[in-house]
């Protein structure tokens, strides 16, 4: 008798390579959404050295043109950190998206390869019932040898 042929083995494989590209793309938008918390945290980084600077000058005293300046300054990176928490947000919903993506991958592959085992196993139990037979009739026919 052949051996076990599955036939959706070419679903399977499907399913394993759609499964793969989404894994990498997955990777993908992880490495962006830490991109842009990095920017994000920079930012920050770039306002609160600059409230230090303009309060350390403000102890000293500084001059109005300098204060605008360094007000100028703050309120383009809260503009900037305004834009840089909605790419945060995006690139973290893309990535919940291609999580989803995966795990729903995850269920169709793991669907044909239990069907998969299913077929399998009922292809064993369909080799050892013939086994069983052919030792019965071998049995049988040995005894009806033995047998005046």
């Amino acid at each position: 008798m052949s051996r076990f042929k599955f036939a959706l083995e070419a679903l399977l494989n499907h399913r394993l390579h759609h499964e793969e590209i989404i894994q990498k793309e997955l990777a993908v938008c992880g490495c962006r959404v830490r991109d842009e918390k990095t920017i994000l945290t920079r930012i920050q980084q770039d306002k609160d050295k600059a409230y230090a600077e303009i309060h350390q000058k403000q102890l000293r005293g500084i001059a109005i043109s300098e204060h605008i300046l360094y007000a100028n300054f703050l309120e383009g990176l809260a503009r900037n950190m305004v834009v840089q928490q909605e790419k945060v947000k995006e690139a973290e919903h893309k990535y919940a998206q291609k999580r989803d993506d995966l795990i729903e991958a995850v269920k169709k592959r793991k669907t044909i390869e239990n069907l998969k085992e299913k077929g399998l196993a009922a292809y064993s139990r369909k080799l050892l019932k013939l086994d069983r037979d052919f030792l019965d009739e071998v049995a049988i026919c040995r005894f009806h040898k033995e047998t005046p």
